[in-house]
């Protein structure tokens, strides 16, 4: 299990560290053994790496990976910020906030304005990711990286379907679970996607540093990139104008116990979700501009 995850930790450090360093640090790991002290220093290693990455090291990515791997970060953060946009629907829906909250004003403006940069992320992404998998599919047959990566998007996008299905089978069949089951039900549904997202963002990144790309394509990627850490940030600023409008302008109904799983009340269900997009915005705008610059 410890050598388990010295193997993650190293997996974790930059691309640039590991082509340098990689089989010096796994050799040492191997000879000194895999103890929690080390597996803790591999992960201060890897923070202090991305954090405070060595020009002379970096210069081992060329600018084109570099790119790439912008790209690659983007969609990770993009499929992490969906869960907590999806949260923050699940948080905001039903027949109180409805009547309540969709009568207009701020709250209004700043819900309609999250709705539309979410489709206006999600088609950055389609648009921008659409040729890159037509590019790697096409390259499967002669890349056996490309094609590891395609099955193992392939698997994942397979494994949420199956999940999605059951959950709403599962649903449709009214079998009068309690609400705690119900309750862990959803849980392993939204762990089971969140891991399945992350999976399909690993696969783009390897499927990325894989194949050829055209420069157009590239090109296009980058500025769909560019757009889609905006939206986040914009989505960030709007469901902030939201929390705000929520407290002040409806305080009863800030209070109701309306979070994803019915358990925090709104207001502390809204205030968790818009950490978790600050947190995750953040290293996609990096990722973006890291992508822009490499261009």
């Amino acid at each position: 299990m410890r050598a388990r995850s010295a193997r993650i930790a190293l997996a974790l450090y930059p691309l640039a560290y590991r082509r340098r360093y990689g089989d010096e640090m796994a050799a040492l790991v191997e000879d000194s053994g895999s103890s929690s002290a080390a597996v803790l220093d591999l992960l201060r290693g890897a923070a202090r790496a991305h954090l405070h990455p060595e020009p002379a090291v970096a210069a081992e990515v060329a600018p084109d990976e570099r790119r790439r791997l912008g790209l690659a970060a983007v969609l990770l953060c993009w499929v992490l910020f969906s869960f907590a946009g999806l949260g923050l629907y699940k948080t905001t829906e039903g027949r109180d906030f409805e009547g309540n909250v969709s009568g207009g004003g701020l709250i209004h403006a700043a819900h309609v304005g999250i709705q539309m940069l979410a489709l206006v992320g999600s088609l950055a992404i389609v648009l921008g990711a659409a040729p890159l998998v037509l590019a790697a599919l096409r390259q499967t047959r002669e890349r056996p990286a490309a094609r590891r990566a395609a099955l193992l998007a392939g698997g994942c996008v397979a494994a949420f379907l199956g999940a999605t299905v059951a959950l709403v089978l599962v649903a449709q069949a009214k079998l009068g679970l309690g609400a705690g089951l119900e309750a862990l039900i959803l849980a392993a549904w939204t762990l089971l996607a969140v891991g399945c997202g992350v999976g399909c963002a690993i696969a783009a990144r390897r499927g990325l540093l894989a194949i050829d790309v055209p420069a157009r394509v590239l090109r296009l990627a980058t500025g769909c990139a560019a757009v889609v850490a905006l939206a986040m940030v914009a989505i960030v600023a709007l469901t902030g104008v939201y929390l705000v409008a929520l407290i002040a302008g409806f305080p009863d109904l800030a209070g109701e116990p309306n979070g994803p799983l019915g358990v925090p009340g709104a207001r502390a269900s809204v205030t968790l979700q818009l950490v978790a997009m600050v947190a995750i915005s953040i290293p996609a705008g990096l990722a973006a501009r890291r992508a822009v610059k490499a261009a």
